[in-house]
């Protein structure tokens, strides 16, 4: 045996040492009988010397090929089973959120749960051991939470409004902490019951105004989170312990509802009004004009009285008694039923009265100030009044039993104007350094400073829908706002010498009278639809009247013009001196 590895190891190449190996190795693990005889070995040997190497290499990159092709083959399949799994599993998960979404859509609706199919197939099962009580803090994570699924769409469609900036009807969605604190009308979720959340019944439409105001609604799968994770008690997160509803009644929230629209005639004067005093018959600038929104009614500021004319007619109709002082501010409330004036005595005294526009008796003043009133406001729902002056400050009183609901000090100039949005959610106020600042209505929050005039801003006027504002500026520009943006939109030059007036008319048109004498109607967009001629003198007060059918302009000489809009023709003139009329 020695001889022959002796042999072997003088005339066989390096190569075939391989080929040796595995022989050797192949008669080692190819059988477990007892090792082969010496000459079966010798035998294996001498035919293997008898090999052409070059053959047996060949050989060898034959099966290595094949080796690798099969571990490649092994690779791939391997490869494809994880794929596979990975499938399996978010179909199963999606599968797993499909059925937790149609069982919150169940509950949402009221919906008995269906039992599952398994369940229903199974057949009986033999007694099982009694099941441990899960206490609430071994309860399973929450499947819907705000920081991994609530969040994301409230990014996606509602935080450029609502967010800690901005905070539009004082409600901000960007942390869980704000959206739990709710807005300006209380909160928006009650956790544990869809049903009685403001917020969603605003996104899925059951409750005005619809959110999100543009764009594409939410999606089903979408609101289906949202009231699963409602009904889920409103986990911020994966560890929290959610916060149930409780059982007890709760004191419900202020919730902004505009005042009631009455059925019926319009509100006019239903009783015989006093007529105007003969000692105040003296004209006066007729800086203030109100329209009613509802009925053919005008109100022209005299001398300590307000004189109430029928734009049916253009018959005055009587006085309301303002002995206080001049009046520099009236409107009517939105529905119409109330008309409120502002004015007193320069550097004196100062107030706001409420009439009842039907039975034209007073229902309350407000405020005490030490100079007049030149800007006052009503809120739409009845519930505020908003009023300012030389102070440089504006105030907000309720309604109801007048006390002083808050007060802003941030402008730094008389106030000229006050106005809140038809739909109760802002309060526009600007002075006579150009100022011009929005509030929250309900609690007087700043939301945005709206810079763009270099002068005194002396009216304001918004769009029937709230989304625009437009102010009438001494630099002679007229300057329209997006509300939701808090944008410039639009300027466009109104007047020479200053704008005084401006006022909106429910086909989203525009009337505006100045320093120039005229008096002039505009489309959204800043063109001039129509020009009405000159006024005797600079003129104080634009309105639309008898629901955007007539344009009244008052002057500085106390005459107030009046225009039919289709034919652009004049068609009376009514005064702030009774003996006039």
């Amino acid at each position: 045996m020695k001889d022959v590895r002796a042999y072997i190891s003088r005339s066989v190449r390096p190569q075939a040492w391989l080929v040796v190996a595995l022989a050797m190795g192949a008669f080692a693990l190819g059988t477990q009988a007892d090792p082969p005889a010496p000459e079966v070995v010798d035998a294996a040997i001498g035919q293997l010397i008898a090999l052409d190497p070059a053959l047996v290499k060949a050989k060898l990159d034959e099966y290595k090929t094949k080796a690798d092709a099969l571990t490649a083959e092994v690779t791939s399949l391997k490869q494809q089973a994880e794929a596979l799994d990975q499938q399996t599993a978010a179909i199963a998960a999606q599968l797993e959120q499909i059925k937790a979404q149609a069982k919150a859509l169940a509950a949402a609706f009221g919906e008995p749960e269906a039992p599952t199919t398994m369940a229903a197939a199974a057949p009986a099962a033999a007694p099982a051991a009694p099941a441990m009580e899960m206490k609430p803090e071994e309860a399973a994570a929450p499947k819907v939470t705000f920081q991994d699924h609530i969040l994301p769409i409230f990014k996606e469609r509602c935080v450029k409004c609502h967010n800690q900036d901005t905070r539009r009807s004082g409600l901000a969605l960007d942390t869980y902490g704000t959206l739990m604190e709710g807005g300006s009308s209380g909160a928006v979720i009650a956790a544990g019951a869809p049903a009685d959340s403001r917020l969603l019944r605003l996104v899925n439409g059951t409750e005005e105004p619809k959110m999100p105001p543009s764009g594409d609604p939410l999606t089903a799968e979408q609101l289906a989170l949202l009231s699963e994770w409602i009904q889920l008690g409103a986990p911020v997160d994966a560890n929290a312990k959610v916060a149930m509803k409780q059982e007890e009644k709760k004191e419900e929230s202020a919730v902004f509802v505009a005042a009631e629209i009455v059925d019926g005639p319009p509100p006019m004067p239903e009783v015989a009004l006093q007529p105007p005093a003969p000692e105040l018959a003296k004209a006066v600038v007729a800086r203030s004009v109100a329209t009613s929104p509802r009925a053919p009614l005008a109100a022209v500021a005299g001398y300590r009285q307000i004189l109430l004319y029928d734009l049916s007619t253009y018959a005055m109709l009587g006085a309301l008694p303002f002995p206080e002082g001049e009046v520099y501010t009236m409107s009517f409330s939105v529905n119409g039923e109330l008309l409120l004036a502002g004015g007193g005595q320069e550097g004196n005294s100062g107030l706001v009265v409420v009439w009842n526009v039907r039975k034209a008796e007073r229902l309350g003043q407000y405020g005490e100030e030490y100079d007049a009133i030149m800007a006052a406001d009503i809120s739409p729902d009845h519930r505020m009044i908003a009023l300012g002056g030389p102070s440089k400050k504006v105030k907000v009183y309720s309604v109801q039993d007048g006390s002083l609901l808050y007060k802003l000090e941030d402008h730094t100039d008389w106030i000229y104007s006050v106005k809140f949005s038809p739909d109760g959610e802002l309060l526009a106020t600007a002075d006579r350094a150009g100022g011009l600042l929005l509030w929250q209505a309900a609690n007087g929050r700043a939301v945005e400073a709206l810079r763009g005039h270099t002068g005194a801003i002396h009216d304001m006027s918004y769009s029937a829908d709230s989304t625009i504002l437009a102010t009438a500026g001494q630099d002679g520009t007229v300057r329209l706002w997006d509300t939701w943006a808090y944008t410039q939109i639009r300027s466009f030059n109104a007047h020479g010498g200053g704008v005084l007036s401006v006022d909106f008319n429910p086909a989203n048109e525009l009337v505006t009278t100045g320093a120039d004498k005229l008096a002039k109607r505009w489309d959204a967009n800043g063109k001039e639809l129509a020009n009405y001629g000159e006024l005797a003198d600079w003129g104080y007060s634009a309105r639309f009247g008898a629901q955007g059918a007539l344009v009244l302009a008052g002057s500085w000489t106390g005459r107030v013009s009046v225009w039919d809009v289709a034919s652009g023709s004049s068609v009376a003139e009514v005064f702030t001196a009774p003996a006039a009329s």
